[in-house]
C-alpha cells in the first residue's frame, strides 16, 4: 500500500520565555527578540551520553522523550537526524480477529503506546525537518519537547541562563512557489477564506474579492469561505488556466492585509499535487513509500528516503532563505 508522509522546514529559534507564556494567553506578538539556535552542541551531547541521559518530558497527560538508538549525524552531508516519540498509556485500542470477540491489549505499567515524529537538523544552514504525524507531536508539543530537552542538557553540563530562552519552531517561508505557482499547468483548486472588513477594504469591479464581498453583504454576512475545484478528475483535468491565472495577478496587487487565498496545483502531469499559501507559502515536501500490511515503517528508512529522495535537492532552496551560521 503507498502512503504519502509530509515533512515540512522550519527555523529553529530561541526567544524569551516570556514571549511564549504571553502567546499562550491569546496575545499577538508579531516582534519579539530571537536568535538561530544552534542545535550541534545538544545533539552532539545526546549522541555521546544516549545511554546514560535521556530525559523524558511532560506532555499533559502523555509523555515524550528523544530515541536513543534513532540519534545519527552525517558527516558527508553535516546532518543530524533523530526521532522524538509521543507516549500515552490511555486510549488503548484492541486487536480482533474476523468472528471473534476484540481482545484487549495489556501493557505493563511501564509501557506506552508510542507514536513517532523523524527529524533531520541541517547544521549547516541551521534548519529542521519535522516529519508530520497526525497521532504524533504537533508542532507546539514539539517546541515545547525540545525546550525541556535544551534546559536539562544546560542543566546536565552546569549551565544557567538569567533569563530562560524557549524554542519556537519559525516555518520557513519560500515565495519562490508564489512565482511557480503561476507556470503551472494544471490548476486543481482555488480556495478564498476572509472576512467583511478585508474584502470591503480591497473591492474594485474586477476582482473574485469583489464577488465574494457582494455574497457576503448579501447575506449579512460576516466571514466567508469559497472554493472551486475539480473534483475527482483525471490527472492532466484542470480549472480554466487564463481565470486563475488572472486571480492570482489581482490577489498579489492588493495593497495592505490580504485574505487567505490557497492554490492546489501541479506543475505538469509528472508531479504531485501541492497547495499553496500565497500569504504564507510554506516550506514543505512529501514522499511517497510502500507500507506492508503489519509493519512499522522505522525511522532509519524514513529519514534516509526523504534525505535521498527530496532534500538533497532541496538543499539549495534551504541555502536560498536561511543565512548561514557563522
Amino acid at each position: 500500500m503507498k502512503k504519502y508522509v509530509r515533512f515540512n522546514y522550519f527555523e529553529p529559534k530561541l526567544v524569551p520565555a516570556e514571549v511564549n507564556v504571553l502567546e499562550e494567553y491569546g496575545e499577538e506578538i508579531n516582534q519579539y527578540p530571537a536568535e538561530s539556535w544552534d542545535m550541534q552542541p545538544l545533539l552532539n551531547y545526546f549522541i555521546q551520553q544516549r545511554e546514560f541521559f535521556n530525559p523524558n518530558v511532560e506532555l499533559g497527560t502523555e509523555y515524550s522523550e528523544i530515541e536513543k538508538d534513532s540519534l545519527d549525524y552525517d558527516d558527508r552531508r553535516n546532518i543530524y537526524t533523530f526521532q522524538l516519540s509521543k507516549l500515552r498509556e490511555t486510549n488503548i485500542p484492541s486487536k480482533k480477529r474476523f468472528g471473534e470477540i476484540k481482545e484487549n491489549i495489556l501493557i505493563n505499567r511501564d509501557e506506552y503506546i508510542g507514536e513517532f515524529n523523524s527529524f533531520i537538523y541541517d547544521n549547516e544552514y541551521s534548519s529542521l525537518v519535522m516529519q508530520s504525524n497526525l497521532y504524533g507531536l504537533t508542532v507546539k508539543q514539539a517546541e515545547h519537547v525540545l525546550t525541556n530537552l535544551r534546559f536539562s542538557y544546560l542543566d546536565r553540563i552546569g549551565e544557567t541562563e538569567q533569563n530562560p530562552l524557549v524554542v519556537k519552531l519559525n516555518p520557513l517561508i519560500d515565495y519562490s512557489k508564489v512565482d511557480r505557482v503561476t507556470d503551472a499547468d494544471y490548476y486543481k483548486k482555488i480556495k478564498l477564506r476572509a472576512s467583511d472588513v478585508l474584502l470591503n477594504a480591497n473591492q474594485d469591479d474586477q476582482t473574485l474579492l469583489t464577488d465574494a464581498a457582494r455574497l457576503l453583504n448579501q447575506y449579512s454576512g460576516v466571514n466567508i469561505e469559497v472554493a472551486v475545484s475539480l473534483g475527482r478528475a483525471e490527472k492532466t483535468a484542470s480549472l480554466d488556466q487564463e481565470n486563475v491565472r488572472e486571480v492570482i495577478n489581482q490577489y498579489l496587487q492588493l495593497q495592505g492585509e490580504r485574505p487567505h487565498f490557497e492554490i492546489t496545483s501541479s506543475y505538469n502531469e509528472d508531479t504531485d499535487n501541492e497547495t499553496i499559501n500565497l500569504i504564507e507559502p510554506r516550506m514543505t515536501d512529501r514522499i511517497s513509500i510502500e507500507i506492508q500490511p503489519r509493519v512499522t515503517v522505522g525511522h532509519q528508512y524514513l529519514s534516509d528516503k526523504f534525505i535521498e529522495d527530496i532534500y538533497d535537492q532541496r538543499r539549495p532552496d534551504v541555502r536560498r532563505v536561511m543565512v548561514p551560521l557563522q
